[in-house]
């Protein structure tokens, strides 16, 4: 009895001492619908094939689209995309034929465009802002919806 009592509380402790709980929440087009968890206190909003989701200062934020590639790789979607970000680029990592990451710095703030493709479609992860723990938290917690 002393052993269950003393495990809620410190279950209860633990409850407390952790931050926000995440919402899982459902975005993308019918063809390729995904959820994500979304920190508490952070914003989502639904946009044209995913959702942003911004932290509660403004100061973070994360996109997530998913779009038809019209067959091109994920280089040259990434391509495409960091020519459309403006700002500089820093660097282009291709991580094999399916995954990209560009990372660019637009005025004073660190981005990452991560591009993977499967099969038709393609998903773009634009990550900005200071608060990478949270932000891999988020893309981490994305999952095909069923």
């Amino acid at each position: 009895m002393n052993n269950r009592i003393v495990t809620l509380c410190l279950m209860g402790l633990l409850a407390m001492a952790a931050p926000g709980l995440a919402a899982t929440q459902t975005f993308g087009p019918d063809f390729s619908r995904f959820t994500v968890d979304v920190p508490d206190g952070w914003t989502a909003k639904p946009n044209d094939g995913g959702c942003q989701i911004t932290s509660p200062d403004g100061g973070t934020s994360v996109s997530i689209q998913v779009q038809k590639n019209g067959g091109r790789s994920a280089a040259e979607i990434a391509g495409l995309i960091g020519g459309q970000l403006g700002g500089k680029i820093v660097k282009t990592e291709n991580e094999g034929p399916n995954q990209t990451t560009v990372y660019a710095e637009l005025d004073g703030v660190r981005v990452a465009v991560m591009i993977v493709v499967d099969g038709d479609k393609f998903a773009a992860f634009t990550m900005a802002g200071s608060d990478a723990e949270t932000m891999k938290k988020i893309v981490g917690s994305i999952a095909d919806a069923h």
